[in-house]
């Protein structure tokens, strides 16, 4: 990861990394900033309330203001893989991992069963342009030692109906737009969930970075669209007066 003291030295080095402050980024990737820009831009995530817990009658207490149950994913603002993800759904739960809990900001949700997902996109001054939907593979044990921890992604047409797909771009343009109204551009990667009964669509989180979805997406979008998703990054923070109809290319990519 890219952080202040790798720009401190590209700048002594007469540098320019081709990626938003690391202080931006860090401060995008909590999950509960993500929920507010969420919230902002207009765009569902799971049923949650944020706050403190200090045993797991005050989690439920927290739990039962929007009505979430007590069968629970608890999250902390920071980590990959699954490493600050707790599915809690009794006192005996909250006992092991009270510990890393008590005293943190908390991203609460109601559990789901759902099929995850991701996408690669890009917020531009012309626009998001938004790569191929992916699914997620998670939790399997011959690749992860994390519950619910990333293992790698997927993608082959139809993955989700028509609706679905729309719901899934709509929801990653207006994200996109919302990040480059605070400051960001450039690749972003979207994590959403659809819930299996529903098929609701909900925003699950951002990594504002480059991501291991990146070898997928622009592998597809450079050998069916014409051009990778990467070279808009670039053009953001390159020296280039560029234009260019948005609408167009995404079609192809589509």
């Amino acid at each position: 990861m890219f952080d202040e003291e790798t720009e401190d030295i590209a700048r002594e080095l007469g540098q320019e990394i081709a990626l938003p402050p690391a202080k931006l980024r860090r401060h995008i990737d909590s999950k509960i900033v993500t929920t507010k820009l969420g919230n902002d831009a207009g765009i569902a995530s799971v049923p949650n309330v944020i706050g403190k817990a200090t045993s797991w009658s005050s989690l439920k207490k927290l739990a039962a203001k929007e009505k979430l149950g007590t069968d629970l994913v608890v999250q902390l603002p920071y980590g990959d893989s699954g490493r600050t993800t707790f599915f809690i759904s009794s006192k005996e739960h909250w006992e092991v991992c009270a510990e890393k809990l008590v005293d943190e900001e908390l991203k609460i949700m109601r559990r789901l069963e759902h099929l995850p997902g991701t996408l690669e996109a890009c917020a531009t001054r012309h626009g998001t342009l938004v790569g191929p939907i992916q699914t997620d593979i998670t939790g399997f044990e011959e690749l992860t030692p994390y519950r619910g921890g990333w293992c790698g992604n997927d993608i082959f047409p139809g993955v989700f109906d028509a609706p679905t797909r729309k719901a899934i771009r709509t929801m990653a343009r207006k994200l996109g737009d919302t990040l480059y109204a605070n400051g960001y551009r450039g690749v972003f990667c979207l994590d959403f969930l659809v819930e299996n009964d529903t098929g609701e669509v909900y925003l699950g989180e951002i990594n504002p970075r480059i991501s291991g979805a990146s070898p997928l997406t622009n592998l597809i979008t450079s050998k069916y669209g014409g051009v990778p998703l990467f070279l808009f990054h670039l053009l953001e923070f390159m020296d280039v007066d560029w234009e260019i109809d948005v609408k167009k290319v995404q079609k192809r990519w589509d």
